[in-house]
């Protein structure tokens, strides 16, 4: 059998190779700017439907060899430039004189996303709406990651919490992070232990553009799609072989040094990305404890900024038509090195790991994804992708420490039980999309498979004072899986040029299950009962773009979404390790029904966006303190449905060209959320009313940006503005004499300023900034809520650097 399938994929490649015999059938000719004048280096030229393709020289110049006869639609496209396509006849032999001239796109409308249905649209013409992080955005916010990029986007807030390992999140639509599905090239490898940190450790050095579809991604996404999906795209391999060296200094040693390298052979037939990127940071203390801004601002010893060393590198190896023709195979590899530590900065204390008042965490990650994508000559293609991650987490902090100390009056223990909390991760992903157009239908079928294998273990003791095992330290260990699997069907119906109809479906399974285990016995049994969650699901989506005319569109989606309680959250890693957490059998699934209508306006100058959303969740999930009956057999938490909420609001962004070198773009969101039922843990206080209101989501938030590029110049300037919220105070180290302080706070409004500046010189860029220019740091401080984080606990950070480009 092996001999056969052999002999079979011989006699396959070989008849690729034959197909593709070059012939002296060739085009050539020059891209121009319509504008200028000048021609335009770099540009890229390719077949349509295929991966056939050259780039223009540094002159203009291109040229296309090795053709056969036949219709071809030829495109163009370059950097800031609306793409151009033209249909062609070409006779064998023939060498053809085709010149270009391309219409500058002031607003980048001319690009082309993936996101929103899986099959790619340029911007106006996208059925779904999808908003677009370019690699320019990412270049003008100096955002070293994904945290950075999504900071200052509309209905999105990304936050910091905890001074001693500043752990990250997104909130999108006023939902939480566990809402919104994150992913790397459509695969959802970013998932469990990544979800803490993970935002800070994905790099953007290798990203060339980031896609957020908001609501309704359930359909085709699965789970945790319930407020949208970001959708990471990486580089292509560029036509023109390049290197790109930057190095970056700035305040607090926050350094970046990286490096991006792509190329392609002289046949085109064969590309390679290859990066890495260091990116350290010293820890900060500008902020103490306080309940005014004036008391806020003296420093406590304690870190607000953790010290990082952080270090990403990975490659991305194209093979275009090398099985068949028209094919497409991707092989990547990324690695990912972290170690932050923080807390008491005092005497350098924090650097040892094991003392109160410290945490230490120490990531390493390994990604690998393999994508063929086979495009046929019946209007159809199959793409194919498998993704593989593993995951560790190394981690201390003075929990267990702490615990022992009050238990043995203030002694330690011995050394040997000092062990940290250790967690692996195997998670697995495998999607397959069958796509075919017929007669006004672009039919899409897809199947996706997820499964996921997370193992911790972590020190306790036990402080109940009443237990008979009073003081016991133990080893807690957990063997968490989850199994997922989804098959969806999707068809773009274009019933007029005007109308585009897209209705969706998709059916999950999900399987997830916990087993907890002791070292030794500390509790009055030593058999912790394992539990286990299963649903079936299914959610329909259906999306409309109607355009009312040549500029306006206006798109409707409904659709809804779903999330089971599984992996690895941010509420359980402020619990330390790995607590127990019971799943009772009458626990349902997260289940929410999310709406969108917009409408935009496309211009030659400018962009107007009107977004209205709402999304109703049903049986939302938290964990909350374990009830007697679960606390005995063992277990810290469990889950539970808490209640029903719903949240809503608008969206409005204005982009416009005021003249050919200046930008300008506002945008302005209103937020409304609530639960249908006070929370119990404020009933009898007064904060009980305004307890229905959902934490950590801003009524009011807006964005202002300015760009300006004369010449080699390039100057932005942007505010960041955070209306009220509310969010909770929990007094955990409670003064005798003042008793509980816990409360909902009401925080003030705030905006936040950047600029950065940069010049080319040839090969060279030199560039400067700052972050948060006026030095705006949070009013109110605790050190016993570890969450009580809304707005940045330290102030102006200056940053400069040179870049080296050569091509």
């Amino acid at each position: 059998m092996k001999k056969v399938t052999a002999l079979f994929m011989l006699l396959m490649m070989s008849l690729a190779t034959a197909a593709s015999v070059s012939t002296n059938t060739e085009i050539s000719g020059t891209v121009k700017s319509s504008v200028s004048g000048k021609f335009i280096p770099y540009a890229n030229v390719i077949i349509k439907d295929s991966y056939l393709g050259a780039a223009a020289d540094g002159n203009g110049y291109y040229k296309l060899a090795g053709l056969t006869e036949g219709k071809y639609t030829v495109a163009v496209n370059a950097i800031g430039y609306v793409s151009f396509e033209k249909t062609i006849v070409l006779e064998a032999n023939e060498t053809l004189i085709l010149d270009f001239i391309l219409e500058e796109d002031v607003l980048e409308l001319d690009r082309v996303l993936v996101t929103g249905t899986r099959t790619g649209h340029y911007v106006k013409n996208v059925p779904v709406r999808t908003e677009v992080i370019t690699e320019k955005d990412i270049e003008n916010k100096n955002a070293s990651n994904l945290y950075e990029a999504m900071e200052g986007l509309p209905g999105i807030r990304v936050e910091s919490q905890c001074q001693y390992c500043n752990f990250t999140m997104i909130r999108m639509q006023g939902l939480g992070s566990e809402h919104t599905q994150v992913l790397i090239n459509g695969q959802p490898l970013y998932s469990g232990l990544a979800g803490v940190y993970g935002l800070q450790q994905i790099g953007t050095v290798d990203v060339d553009r980031i896609e957020i579809v908001k609501g309704a991604g359930s359909a085709l996404y699965g789970s945790s799609a319930v407020a949208g999906a970001i959708n990471i795209i990486t580089k292509e391999p560029s036509l023109i072989p390049s290197t790109k060296i930057n190095v970056q200094l700035g305040s607090y040693n926050t350094n970046r040094f990286n490096v991006f390298s792509t190329m392609r052979n002289e046949k085109r037939d064969m590309g390679l990305n290859i990066f890495a990127e260091h990116v350290t940071g010293d820890a900060v203390d500008e902020t103490g404890e306080g309940a005014t801004a004036e008391e806020v601002k003296i420093p406590d010893g304690i870190s607000d900024r953790v010290e990082s060393n952080l270090t990403n590198a990975g490659f991305n190896l194209y093979l275009y038509n090398k099985l068949f023709d028209n094919d497409k195979l991707i092989v990547s590899g990324k690695v990912i090195n972290e170690l932050r530590k923080g807390g008491t900065t005092t005497d350098d204390y924090y650097k040892n790991p094991l003392t109160d008042g410290t945490e230490s965490i120490e990531t390493r990650r390994y990604e690998t994804q393999l994508d063929y994508t086979k495009i046929f000559k019946n209007n159809s293609d199959l793409n194919f992708s498998v993704g593989f991650v593993n995951h560790n987490r190394n981690a201390t902090n003075d929990s267990f420490l702490g615990d022992y100390m009050a238990t043995h009056h203030d002694s330690v223990p011995d050394l040997r039980d000092m062990r940290p909390y250790l967690a692996g991760e195997n998670s697995f992903t495998a999607t397959l999309n069958y796509g075919i157009k017929l007669d006004g239908h672009t039919l899409l079928f897809g199947a996706q498979a997820y499964s996921d294998a997370l193992e911790e273990s972590g020190m306790y003791v036990v402080v109940d004072g009443e237990s008979d095992y009073y003081g016991e330290s133990y080893r807690s260990t957990s063997n968490k899986s989850a199994r997922e699997f989804g098959a969806y069907v999707q068809d773009e119906w274009v019933v007029s040029p005007a109308l585009t109809v897209v209705p969706g479906v998709r059916l999950d399974r999900h399987s997830s299950s916990e087993e907890y285990a002791a070292d030794k016995q500390v509790f009055e049994t030593n058999i912790f009962p394992a539990t286990s969650f299963d649903t079936s699901v299914v959610n329909p989506r259906l999306a409309v773009k109607y355009l009312l005319s040549e500029s306006l569109t206006v798109r409707v989606n409904v659709g809804t979404g779903f999330r089971a309680p599984y992996g690895f959250s941010e509420d359980l890693h402020l619990c330390s390790g790995s607590p127990r957490v019971w799943k009772s059998s009458d626990l349902k699934a997260e289940t929410s029904v999310s709406y969108n209508l917009s409408a935009d306006y496309y211009g030659d100058k400018a962009r107007l966006s009107l977004n209205l959303f709402r999304t109703d969740l049903k049986n939302k999930i938290g964990f909350v303190d374990a009830i007697d009956a679960v606390a005995a057999l063992g277990y810290d938490y469990q889950w539970e449905n808490i209640d029903d909420a719903t949240v809503q609001g608008v969206e409005a962004s204005f982009t416009v060209n005021i003249f050919r070198h200046l930008n300008l773009s506002i945008d302005f969101t209103y937020n409304h959320g609530e639960y249908d039922q006070v929370r119990g843990d404020w009933i009898g206080t007064e904060y009980e009313d305004i307890s229905k209101y959902i934490s950590r989501m801003p009524e009011t938030t807006g964005n202002i940006g300015f760009e300006y590029k004369p010449g080699t110049w390039s100057i932005s300037i942007t505010g960041d503005y955070q209306g009220r919220m509310y969010i909770d105070y929990y007094n955990e180290d409670i003064d005798p004499e003042f008793g509980d302080k816990s409360k909902i706070k009401q925080t003030d409004p705030f905006m936040l300023v950047d600029a950065r500046v940069s010049k080319s010189f040839g090969y060279f860029k030199l560039y400067a900034g700052v972050d948060n220019i006026f030095d705006y740091i949070q009013n109110e401080k605790y050190l016993d809520d570890a969450a009580f984080m809304y707005a940045p606990m330290y102030g102006r950070m200056v940053y400069g650097g040179i870049s080296l480009e050569i091509k």
